[in-house]
């Protein structure tokens, strides 16, 4: 009765996401970028120094519980910015990445594609967000933990980094660094509270905090992967100075 009473569209549009529901391609993604930092700021040898990053975690998978285990490598990845093609070359197991020290730049309010290429054609594509508008205090007690607020912006979610000065190392970072971690920050309720924790600044002296409200991508704009266990998130990191004392 159901198929009688559906028209040939909506029974392509149904045969479509069903589809992409059983389609064990899986992919999930980030691209962020770094604003110009404050005058004087130096992030050392922190990975956030080299500006723009962007890696795809692919596996072949029907369930959250398998993605770690079956990572696809052999694929063709390719993050298009307004058009212009960047490869993103394989850096280990089921991940492919690059940053700006490969050429790949940043660029806000713009039409980001990432594209794949392994037994068929595979995509997924937002619109970059602008950086935030921050309010983080100048001074902080050591050894205190520091609140950041992005509610009223447009965003899904937040990524907040911190970065101690006086040698470059990366005190805070809460971008996921494996594909189960990613699925759950981009299938998150998203809240644009935030809380870092007292353990980022245990040591006096001057940090660098930096924040990306995130946008995920429409799952329209999904094609060829699994609908429900796909997503990418992009970001402007924009970065403060902090004083601990």
């Amino acid at each position: 009765m159901l198929l009688l009473l559906l028209g040939c569209a909506d029974l392509l549009t149904l045969a479509g996401t069903l589809d992409n529901l059983t389609n064990p391609m899986v992919v999930q993604a980030w691209y962020i970028g770094v604003e110009p930092l404050p005058d004087g700021m130096d992030l050392g040898d922190s990975a956030w120094a080299e500006g723009s990053s962007a890696q795809a975690m692919l596996a072949e998978a029907s369930s959250l519980d398998q993605v770690e285990e079956s990572p696809v490598g052999d694929a063709e990845v390719v993050l298009h910015i307004d058009g212009e093609p960047y490869e993103l070359p394989a850096d280990g197991e089921g991940s492919f990445a690059s940053n700006s020290e490969q050429g790949l730049p940043w660029a806000s309010e713009s039409d980001v594609s990432l594209e794949i290429q392994r037994a068929g054609d595979h995509s997924l594509s937002l619109w970059s967000p602008s950086p935030p508008t921050l309010d983080v205090p100048d001074t902080l007690r050591v050894d205190s933990p520091l609140s950041i607020s992005l509610e009223g912006q447009d965003y899904d979610n937040v990524m907040v980094t911190v970065v101690r000065l006086a040698d470059g190392e990366t005190t805070y970072d809460s971008l996921p660094t494996d594909i189960t971690e990613l699925y759950r920050l981009t299938h998150s309720a998203g809240s644009l509270d935030v809380e870092v924790p007292a353990s980022a600044f245990r040591e006096p002296g001057p940090y660098a905090v930096g924040v990306a409200g995130l946008v995920n991508a429409d799952p329209d704009t999904y094609d060829g992967v699994n609908l429900a266990l796909s997503a990418m998130t992009s970001g402007a990191l924009q970065f403060a100075g902090v004083v601990v004392e």
